[in-house]
């Protein structure tokens, strides 16, 4: 693992894609429990995107980060557009909107923020 916790931060919301990908794979048992509705080629776009991520905490790839969280996140914003319509290109709902949208924040956070700075800055008096 690396030791940055910015890099460390990018590959624990990488594979929480890639978690949320293998979760809406799932049936959930005997009733399926369907929290997650990501079909088609939104589970594509959640899988390469969250790998994506992953490689880029690793490898220590800023703009690899933010690459993967630009894709969640205009991603989320076609969802937005298209839930309910007929040309729905991700196949998913709302469902997939929070996902991938929290997702994608989230990288962008972690991808955008300063790394030179050893603490917060702040204003002084």
């Amino acid at each position: 693992m690396t030791a940055a916790p910015f890099d460390r931060a990018a590959v624990v919301l990488g594979a929480g894609a890639l978690v949320g990908a293998l979760f809406a794979l799932t049936t959930g048992g005997p009733e399926p429990v369907n929290l997650i509705h990501v079909r088609r080629v939104g589970l594509l776009v959640l899988i390469v995107l969250g790998a994506l991520a992953v490689v880029g905490g690793l490898l220590r790839r800023v703009l690899l980060v933010i690459a993967a969280g630009t894709g969640l996140v205009l991603a989320a914003v076609l969802q937005l557009l298209q839930v309910g319509r007929s040309p729905n290109w991700l196949g998913g709902d709302g469902s997939t909107l929070a996902l991938m949208g929290g997702l994608g924040l989230g990288l962008l956070a972690v991808g955008l923020t300063n790394r030179l700075t050893a603490r917060p800055l702040r204003e002084d008096s």
